[in-house]
């Protein structure tokens, strides 16, 4: 149905109340680098103990989005946002109060993680089902969370300067309790309800020329490209997970103060919004194949130069390369998964897809506390990380051409969030 020219349409309402609730959640859990080295003194933990918390977390964060996909199915997406809530402030507050490694796993790893996964698939699906016009754009509104380290970094790092980390987690647990009026704006779709109207224009040409191909979930395990993205996402996420992890600590480990080095944190935050914009343009003009290879390389050349900077000046030029090259890539991963599949299994193609991200990105934290333990510096994780980056990127390269290259596609339906 089109809707009344003039009418409010409450799908915008949705969208900017998404924003703000996906903030809250992955601002504070990305900030949990920053309180590696408090809590690593108080219980002389070594970094890559502490790491494999943010591995649990993001693996729980996976298998959460598989199951929050079909739930928000069948009991819709406000209930699942509100229990998610529920779960997102418990393991924030229980953070306080770990006492053990167990208590940490459990808390952050486990509940966290399912917690935040509430605010992950359902809300996408949710907003798929809103609009028909303008649909990329609300998406990639309500997906901004990338920004929360540009809110949550400076915020944190002002806390622990009131309180040790224990008191900060207690506060982000309290200021967390603003997720539930988020949530009650939050309204399911039904068929009473008005969407946003079709699109017109080019935008409705677009739409009109949907690729031909459309493959079953298992139809698609059997081609090489199926592979190679999952191939290129795993090390596209190793590589930067890996400096969003232990970013922070590096750079005081290299004689920032915490106040500049949590602002480098949100140029980089802010630059990563950027990134994923000129992709998805750049991408609609020379293809999503050489728009992913031209931003994997970027993300990857730029973090050996992250190991040998040390004046507070270059830390932000490069967080600004770095970030607009680490926040490109994802959402144009479901634009080609589309292209070469279709959309007939879309949601199940890439819940594969989003579960080896997510394998990628706990991965790829681990792997940095655990070379660093052994070799006294982040020298070897990050020149690692360089590697799976480039690796990526060179598969960008071998990505064949879809079966209909002549075909101008839509923006995708669903939006990813890894990083």
């Amino acid at each position: 149905m089109e809707q009344s020219q003039g009418k409010f349409f409450y799908g915008w309402v949705i969208v900017f109340a998404g924003l703000f609730l996906t903030l809250i959640m992955f601002g504070i859990v990305d900030s949990f680098g920053i309180m590696f080295k408090p809590i690593s003194e108080q219980f002389d933990w070594n970094r890559g103990t502490i790491s494999t918390a943010s591995m649990i977390n993001w693996i729980c964060f996976g298998l959460g989005n598989l199951a929050c996909g079909a739930l928000s199915d069948r009991f819709g997406s406000r209930l699942l946002l509100i229990v998610g809530g529920v779960l997102f402030i418990i393991g924030t507050v229980l953070m306080s109060q770990i006492q053990s490694l167990t208590h940490l796993y459990f808390a952050f790893g486990v509940v966290m993680a399912l917690g935040r996964s509430a605010a992950a698939v359902p809300l996408t699906a949710l907003i798929t089902k809103w609009f028909t016009r303008n649909q990329g754009l609300a998406l990639a509104i309500a997906q901004s969370q990338n920004i929360g380290p540009a809110v949550f970094a400076p915020l944190t790092v002002y806390l622990l300067a009131q309180t040790d980390w224990r008191g900060v987690y207690l506060w982000l647990g309290l200021g967390s309790l603003l997720i539930f009026p988020l949530a009650l704006l939050i309204r399911d779709y039904s068929d009473a309800e008005t969407p946003q109207g079709p699109a017109t224009g080019r935008a409705a040409g677009l739409a009109s020329r949907m690729p031909t191909i459309h493959l079953t979930l298992a139809q698609a395990m059997k081609t090489r490209v199926f592979w190679t993205l999952n191939l290129m996402v795993l090390g596209c996420c190793i590589c930067h997970s890996c400096i969003l992890l232990h970013g922070f600590n590096h750079m005081t480990d290299m004689g920032l103060v915490g106040s500049t080095a949590s602002k480098v944190a949100a140029v980089m935050a802010i630059s990563a919004l950027v990134g994923k914009i000129a992709c998805g343009m750049l991408a609609d003009r020379i293809s999503g194949k050489w728009a992913m290879a031209l931003f994997l390389g970027l993300q990857a050349v730029m973090v050996p130069p992250f190991i040998q900077v040390h004046e507070p000046s270059s830390f932000y030029l490069w967080a600004i390369a770095f970030g607009i090259g680490y926040g490109g890539p994802m959402p144009v991963y479901a634009m080609l998964f589309r292209e070469h599949f279709g959309t007939r299994s879309i949601g199940a193609i890439l819940g594969v897809f989003f579960m080896i991200a997510a394998i990628g990105m706990g991965s790829g934290g681990l792997m940095g506390g655990k070379l660093y333990d052994i070799f006294g510096s982040y020298s070897i994780p990050f020149l690692t990380s360089t590697g799976t980056g480039l690796i990526s990127a060179f598969l960008a390269l071998t990505l064949p051409s879809p079966k209909r290259p002549e075909q101008e596609l839509a923006p995708a339906h669903v939006v990813l969030q890894a990083s």
